[in-house]
């Protein structure tokens, strides 16, 4: 049997209104019907997580994190970011078959994600990821570390200062990145009917930390929303899927 033609390619279009009898041939509908939109994510930065006590020790004594109700409501002032990807690092083979070059993966590489966040009245927001640069980074003088504070570091003016790197056991941690779908309602006509869980898919990036909090414009042209956007590294990421309690 010839090999041209195969795989098959399988059918060229769909039908625009019921699938063919046994399924073979779906529906518009049951392929289009329900395509995922941008606007339902939630970023968690996991700050209640006492497993890394240094950081969020340092969060604290900072006032940023002993509060458990102010520390969840970080997360919701995400106001964009992406799904984090991935790239394969090649290599080209020469020689090995005359007249052709293969390619091998060498690496996968995991490029950092970008976060923009709006910033609150009280600019917490602000010193919550400068505090957590200043606890990788921390500012050292010749009667040893300078302390996080709520007023800053206002004191680290000495010219005989410097900085020493902190353990990166102590400042990497997990940051989940989860992008659901709206219908939550088991009965979209019944706004206080039961609310279901719906499918979901979870990113977890392991071992991250801020490495870039990018400048923040202002300008007296117009007023709007201060936003800023911090980029973080990270080792890998890995993939939970959850399926939901919908029907």
């Amino acid at each position: 049997m010839s090999e041209a033609g195969l795989p098959r390619i399988g059918p060229l279009y769909v039908r625009m209104t019921t699938p063919s009898p046994g399924g073979v041939l779906p529906g518009a509908r049951d392929i289009f019907g329900k395509l995922s939109v941008t606007s339902q994510f939630k970023v968690s930065l996991h700050l209640t997580n006492n497993n890394d006590a240094n950081l969020m020790g340092w969060l604290g004594a900072a006032g940023l994190t002993n509060n458990i109700r102010t520390a969840n409501t970080f997360d919701f002032f995400c106001s964009g970011t992406s799904l984090p990807g991935a790239v394969m690092d090649t290599i080209d083979e020469i020689g090995s078959r005359q007249g052709v070059i293969e390619k091998f993966p060498t690496r996968r590489v995991y490029p950092d994600v970008s976060m923009e966040f709006y910033v609150d009245y009280d600019y917490k927001l602000i010193r919550l990821f400068e505090e957590w640069m200043n606890f990788i980074n921390p500012i050292y003088t010749k009667d040893g570390r300078y302390r996080a504070s709520p007023s800053g570091q206002g004191d680290a003016k000495g010219r005989p200062d410097f900085f020493r790197f902190n353990y990166p056991d102590d400042y990497k941690r997990i940051i989940s990145i989860t992008k659901f779908e709206r219908d939550f309602l088991e009965d979209p006509n019944n706004s206080r009917g039961k609310i279901l869980s719906p499918p979901s898919i979870t990113y977890r990036l392991i071992e991250a930390f801020p490495v870039n909090l990018t400048a923040i414009p202002v300008t007296y042209e117009g007023s709007i929303i201060t936003k800023t956007t911090v980029v973080f590294s990270y080792t890998r990421y890995v993939i939970e899927k959850n399926n939901g309690s919908r029907k």
